[in-house]
């Protein structure tokens, strides 16, 4: 399994915008995760947080993140996981994506397999409407089945952005 981490860029935070926007890069950005289960993949977005300086304790974070899938799975159907953590160890507000290509379970509402990934990682004192904003966006922008087919075809990871802004400019 090589490196599947996009080029960090000398911008790492876009001025786009939209919350989701403002808080994803293209150094956030996995465009293919293979051979990882849930866990897996919330530990390699979690580590390009770290990464970028937008957190500071991926362990933590993977932690939170998973507590809160023992709430209830974050997979919400159409292939699509939207995985929210509240943690100490976030710096600044995190978008992060990664897709897969072979889909990764995730005990998701539908019973199939993810393959889009969006893990939102807020500092505890900032996770309140922000939070909510971030998924709100997200799910509206995601519910279009061309915005997820455009996210399972882009090439790069700034196409990611582009076709995240395209849709939320849509949506708004």
């Amino acid at each position: 399994m090589g490196d599947d981490r996009t080029t960090r860029t000398e911008d790492d935070s876009p001025e786009r915008s939209g919350s989701v926007l403002e808080h994803l890069s293209e150094s956030t950005v996995l465009l293919e995760v293979s051979g990882a289960d849930r866990d897996g993949v919330l530990r390699r977005l979690a580590e390009l947080g770290a990464h970028t300086g937008r957190a500071y304790d991926a362990d933590s974070t993977v932690a939170a993140a998973l507590a809160r899938e023992e709430e209830g799975s974050t997979g919400v159907g159409n292939g699509v996981a939207l995985p929210h953590a509240k943690s100490a160890g976030a710096e600044r507000p995190m978008v992060a994506f990664a897709r897969s290509t072979e889909g990764v379970e995730w005990n998701a509402l539908d019973g199939e397999p993810v393959h889009l990934v969006f893990l939102i990682s807020l500092p505890e004192e900032r996770s309140g409407d922000e939070h909510l904003g971030i998924l709100a966006e997200l799910s509206e922008a995601l519910a279009d089945g061309s915005c997820r087919q455009a996210l399972l075809d882009a090439g790069s990871a700034a196409e990611v952005l582009t076709v995240l802004e395209d849709a939320l400019d849509r949506s708004s």
